[in-house]
């Protein structure tokens, strides 16, 4: 009997030796795990990139997964599945966070709908709050230039592409015309507000009909430009110059004889835009004054009546879509 006992209280003690030794070890291997990932259940991309930012001195993997949890009952669902310490959503105009460590959940009030990056922001710092979280680390400093074959600092070079029609009112003999405009901007380092670049534009011509001339008077630019934007609640006000040369063209015929001028003068720009941005996008108006300088008078070959004034000044006002990369 005696035997028997003892063969029967060997693996006992060697389960319970086990338990004791690996039941700490398993612990520790997935405490770390869960204290360092944040589920989000929101799809804005605002957010999610503020609440990374703000988080970042924590060291903690922010992931997207929706849709939002119902209730406390699902968040804690899913912060199981997910093995995270933190469940964050939105739940009409509340922001709501969920801590699995200590099991409670709570809310403060918040925006709905697609947030702009300086909401995204506030909504940011407001989850840091409700997460209720001990000192940061210390951090490392980060070597002066990055080692070869590593990447430069996420977000410092951005680049805006820009497209848009407006109406031009030009003095002198042309018109009212419709213009196209394109523009390739340059922001070397994102906390700057300054950009430099390129831009051009060409539009309808101009009927001319005068001195027994027939025919049509065109103009495109191409101006290197400067601009600055201030940046404030989804709002982007940028003023602008640029410098660059206008390239104008009278064609037709004189007399039933055909007529080409063409003449390349020197010009200048000064503006203002106004945006209001979505995600990486922007949409707004712009108004412009342009002025040329050493603008000809064609006139005919025999007589020297006038037949076209080249406008000197210009204004326009439109409407531009742009993308920053």
């Amino acid at each position: 009997m005696r035997t028997q006992r003892s063969a029967l209280a060997r693996p006992a003690a060697l389960a319970a030796v086990l338990a004791a030794v690996l039941g700490p070890l398993a612990s520790a291997d997935a405490s770390p795990v869960a204290s360092q990932r944040v589920v989000l259940a929101d799809a804005d991309p605002e957010l999610h990139h503020a609440v990374e930012q703000v988080l970042a001195p924590w060291h903690l993997d922010v992931v997207i997964e929706g849709p939002p949890p119902t209730d406390t009952a699902m968040a804690e669902l899913r912060a199981d599945a997910d093995t995270a310490r933190f469940v964050v959503w939105r739940d009409g105009e509340q922001l709501v966070v969920y801590d699995r460590e200590l099991g409670f959940t709570e809310r403060r009030d918040s925006r709905s709908g697609v947030l702009d990056a300086p909401t995204a922001a506030a909504a940011a710092l407001t989850i840091k709050t409700m997460m209720r979280l001990p000192p940061p680390p210390p951090e490392v400093p980060a070597p002066a230039t990055p080692p070869p074959g590593e990447p430069e600092p996420e977000g410092s070079i951005e680049v805006r592409l820009e497209a848009g029609v407006a109406t031009r009112v030009a003095s002198g003999d042309a018109s009212t015309s419709a213009r196209l405009a394109g523009a390739a901007l340059l922001r070397p380092w994102s906390l700057w507000g300054w950009r430099i670049g390129v831009a051009a534009d060409t539009g309808t011509s101009t009927s001319v009909d005068r001195a027994s001339f027939k025919g049509t008077w065109r103009e495109w630019a191409l101006l290197g430009v400067l601009g600055w934007s201030y940046e404030r609640a989804g709002w982007e006000i940028e003023p602008h110059v640029g410098a660059g040369v206008r390239r104008s063209t009278l064609d037709g015929t004189e007399m039933s004889s055909p007529r080409t001028e063409s003449d390349t003068l020197a010009m200048v720009r000064g503006g203002v835009a106004i945006r209001r941005r979505v995600s990486r996008w922007t949409l707004g108006a712009l108004f412009d004054f342009d002025q040329s300088f050493g603008t000809p008078t064609y006139s005919k070959d025999v007589g020297a009546a006038p037949i076209f004034q080249v406008p000197g000044s210009a204004v326009q006002a439109g409407l531009a879509v742009a993308v920053d990369l």
